[in-house]
């Protein structure tokens, strides 16, 4: 059995965590490896078990998923016209009817894998002000930003530069100009964080984001009850939506890892009650992250842990 441990991917925060996820999925269905993922009880650090026997391995590997992708599309194993392309307005967030007929036609296309991205990306149980398919609250698209440009700029970025997934293993390197998809809340910086007085802004790590981004067919959105949640998201109230994730030691394969993303022992988790029933599933480690504006944006902010517990 082999154990890479991803010494970059930190469960504690949400994009090292989907990031992990991401890859899990990938190697799984891209490669003959049937890898699971555990974290580290020390330092909360992903391990990949029974995958890639070492770094370079496991880059090369997702250098040829990155590869196998159509210069014209953005997802492997998709056709190159989803998700829709183009800027806002989104044309993935469509009313009721026409989402229905969108859906039809796309899965018939593409069958299970794109009606898993759908199934995440967005809603017809919800709407918004406009009648539209409610999205995850894993996006915070902002300014022209639709879910195909979403997935476009990390691509792109690893498309000109295949280190960048080194990178995401080994050591985050932020580069200005990329906003995380506001996954990161370290992604924000301004003027008293640069050394030379210049203006603030963004600068995220394009691998990790392009990881995380690609978790995303492992999760599901619905509407229980109102606004559109995806897997591990809780309405706690009108006021506090937030995503509640647990870090586990025990390595587990995607379908334990969706069964416990997924099980009840997580709902009401929060830092003031101890959840000792989670030590029986290998959970460690629980951790809670909310939107938090940006000032001067459109946008619904930047997910950020809040509070964060040994179980």
């Amino acid at each position: 059995m082999t154990s890479l441990a991803l010494a970059a991917l930190d469960g504690r925060t949400p994009l090292g965590f989907l990031a992990a996820l991401g890859t899990l999925r990938l190697i799984s269905e891209h490669t003959e490896h049937q890898p699971r993922l555990a974290w580290s009880p020390r330092d909360c650090t992903a391990t990949l078990h029974d995958g890639p026997a070492d770094i370079d391995s496991l880059v090369a590997d997702l250098t040829a998923v990155v590869q196998s992708i159509p210069a014209d599309g953005v997802l492997p194993g998709l056709s190159a016209d989803f998700p829709p392309p183009g800027a806002a307005p989104d044309k993935l967030r469509l009313t009721r009817p026409a989402f229905r007929d969108y859906a039809d036609a796309a899965i018939g296309a593409d069958g299970a894998p794109v009606e898993r991205w759908l199934g995440m990306l967005v809603t017809d149980l919800a709407v918004d002000n406009d009648h539209r398919a409610a999205i995850t609250p894993y996006a915070a698209p902002s300014g022209k930003q639709s879910t195909r440009t979403m997935l476009e700029k990390p691509l792109g970025d690893l498309r000109k530069r295949p280190v960048l997934l080194r990178e995401a293993f080994t050591g985050w390197r932020r580069y200005a100009g990329v906003t995380g998809e506001y996954l990161d809340h370290r992604v924000l910086y301004d003027t008293a964080d640069t050394p030379d007085g210049s203006n603030g802004g963004e600068r995220g790590v394009p691998g990790a984001t392009w990881l995380a981004l690609m978790s995303y067919p492992l999760l599901t959105t619905t509407a229980p009850t109102g606004p559109a949640l995806s897997t591990c998201w809780q309405d706690r109230n009108r006021n506090d939506r937030r995503m509640v994730y647990p870090l586990w030691s025990q390595p587990l394969d995607i379908p334990a890892v969706q069964a416990l993303l997924n099980h009840p022992i997580l709902t009401g988790a929060d830092s003031h009650r101890p959840v000792p029933q989670a030590q029986l599933l290998s959970i460690f480690w629980i951790g809670h992250a909310a939107r938090r504006r940006i000032p001067a944006r459109k946008s619904a902010g930047v997910l950020t842990p809040i509070t964060t517990r040994p179980v």
